[in-house]
């Protein structure tokens, strides 16, 4: 009968466990979600080639060197190149190597082009075969290498970034045969967020090319970018939902500030033609969502002259569709787009003076739309969480600390009184009953050794509440290991773009129920802790045990219920983690 109501106290506090941790789970999921993107783009041809009218011209000066016209007639290929590496020296005192590749035999003054580097390049080396594409096209151009001395996943500094392309940029505008009124900006991904910068507090740049561009803050185009990426790897329901969770948090105790990076305010600087370039293949970025609002932004600041280009390609504008996959070819076509396209501007090409559609190539289909709102729940800081998940485990790791002081101290105690009683000192042999002084009590047939304040034999963990402890403070250790490569091997599949719907969703369920035996054990060790407390007030009251039917004289002593309630904590913190991702949610 006992143990039918101590399985019901069990069953009724896991009962109110659950319901508490699904309601902070529900708690913590922010006010926003990832939503489908359904605004699509419609391309008016599925040719990506760009030309300019000649007829739609603008009137130019008899003494210009070259005509502007004569751009028109340069195309990929037209002019054999040669390539100089020089030094960049920047306003802080250092130098960034670059590369400047110029066409032999073009006359009079070219159009230029600088390239700036997104986060998966930083080399001179870089870009060599676009830049080396366009500058066989007549244009000159220059790519500088990255620094990286003050860049790492946890911070970037991109005013930092502007000012040392800026440098680059003046360089560039000093080389001979340049005509600084053609000169422009190539950038990829992060760093079109580096490029509108540059355009926003300056007015010398003539156009503008952003390739597989984020185009809006870190935090809204990740929480667009991870959602479809775990989407498409398969991943449960839930598991999407969770990621917008960690989205929502402050990076800032990680120093990764640059993830709120407000490229709105940039944005409205795009006053200059516009090339946008993306791969439908490019699951991390806006392609339609983003085209749109370059789109509207610069036609609010007055400028309708952007075209939009969509490859087969992914993110680097390669013909496939891994992320990381090296030797990949560019886009079929992309080099000879971007040739012909900077010339066209450079000829003084207008919005109304392209013969080729400003939007056209492969049909676009951008899955999830990027968030204008990413507020939080109630955890609404990274550090909060690792916090979190960091106590839970200094609390597991304080009890296994308690638990080797306890055990020495036990063998210790056993010792001392098998050396003056004349018993065996074994970890497991049964020993006398004892006084406080350690003697012997030989006349034991009276009280029952508990009933006696004198005569408590055991101060510490009955074997099953040891047991229990044991086994609470390992599942919950392990949850959160498993959690954390699942959660990692969800991540890597995204990254990889590898499918594995099966195995995630029976990862989850496994996880699932995990969270729920801990919880259960959660529940077990409440239950046993409250009536441990029960016998020790009634015994350090009394100086009885409140059921003459206990068949142990276990008394938890102070430092005991220390480490047990530090055990607790850690599973409770360990549970709030789970709710976090979800483990509970109904």
């Amino acid at each position: 009968m006992k143990a039918w109501r101590t399985a019901m106290r069990v069953a009724a506090t896991t009962a109110a466990l659950l319901v508490v941790f699904a309601v902070l789970g529900a708690l913590m999921m922010p006010r926003w979600r990832s939503e489908p993107y359904t605004d699509h783009i419609a391309v008016a041809s599925a040719d990506t080639a760009i030309a300019a009218n000649p007829a739609a011209m603008p009137a130019s000066s008899p003494s210009a060197d070259p005509a502007p016209s004569s751009f028109l007639a340069d195309h990929q290929g037209t002019y054999r190149t040669r390539e100089r590496r020089i030094s960049v020296h920047l306003e802080d005192g250092g130098s960034v190597p670059a590369i400047l590749r110029e066409p032999i035999g073009a006359p009079g003054r070219r159009p230029a082009c600088l390239f700036v580097h997104g986060s998966g390049t930083g080399a001179a080396d870089d870009f060599g075969d676009i830049a080396n594409a366009m500058s066989s096209a007549g244009i000159i151009t220059l790519v500088p290498a990255k620094r990286t001395d003050d860049y790492t996943p946890l911070h970037r500094d991109y005013p930092r970034f502007a000012r040392d392309y800026g440098t680059a940029l003046d360089l560039l505008k000093l080389v001979p045969g340049v005509d600084t009124g053609r000169t422009g900006l190539y950038a990829e991904s992060e760093g079109t967020w580096i490029s509108m910068l540059m355009t926003e507090h300056r007015h010398d740049i003539a156009f503008s090319i952003l390739s597989s561009a984020p185009v809006y803050k870190g935090r809204e185009q990740m929480a667009m970018a991870v959602s479809a990426y775990v989407h498409q790897s398969g991943a449960p329901g839930p598991v999407v939902k969770d990621v917008a969770k960690l989205m929502s948090l402050d990076f800032a105790p990680f120093d990764l500030r640059y993830a709120d990076f407000d490229a709105d305010d940039a944005r409205d600087s795009l006053t200059m033609p516009v090339l946008v370039n993306y791969g439908t293949y490019d699951t991390a970025m806006p392609i339609e969502q983003g085209a749109r609002t370059i789109i509207d932004t610069a036609a609010r600041r007055g400028n309708r002259n952007v075209t939009v280009r969509y490859y087969a390609a992914n993110h680097q504008m390669r013909a496939g569709k891994g992320l990381f996959a090296p030797g990949l070819p560019l886009a079929d076509g992309y080099t000879r787009d971007l040739s012909d396209w900077v010339n066209g501007v450079a000829a003084g090409t207008g919005a109304e003076g392209w013969s080729t559609p400003l939007i056209a190539g492969a049909a676009p289909d951008q899955r999830y739309a990027a968030p204008t709102d990413t507020s939080s729940g109630i955890i609404g800081s990274l550090g909060v969480l690792a916090g979190l998940t960091a106590a839970a485990l200094a609390c597991f790791a304080a009890v296994v600390c308690g638990a080797v002081c306890f055990g020495c101290a036990e063998l210790a105690r056993r010792r001392r009184i098998a050396a003056m009683t004349g018993s065996p000192g074994r970890i497991r042999a049964r020993l006398p009953i004892v006084n406080r002084r350690l003697r012997a009590r030989t006349d034991t047939t009276g009280a029952w050794p508990g009933t006696s304040r004198a005569f408590v034999r055991d101060v510490g963990y009955s074997r099953g509440l040891a047991r229990l402890m044991a086994c609470g403070v390992a599942v919950s250790c392990m949850m959160l290991v498993a959690l954390a490569a699942y959660l990692s091997y969800v991540g890597v599949s995204a990254l990889y773009l590898r499918r594995s719907p099966a195995m995630m969703s029976a990862g989850f369920t496994v996880l699932r129920v995990g969270g729920v035996l801990c919880m259960i054990l959660c529940a077990a060790l409440i239950v046993r802790l409250a009536g441990a407390w029960r016998v020790r007030r009634a015994y350090l009251a009394h100086g009885l045990y409140p059921t003459a039917g206990l068949h142990s004289t276990w008394l938890v002593g102070r430092w005991h219920w220390m480490v047990a309630l530090l055990a607790l904590a850690g599973m409770l913190l360990a549970l709030v983690v789970m709710a976090f991702w979800g483990l509970f949610s109904l």
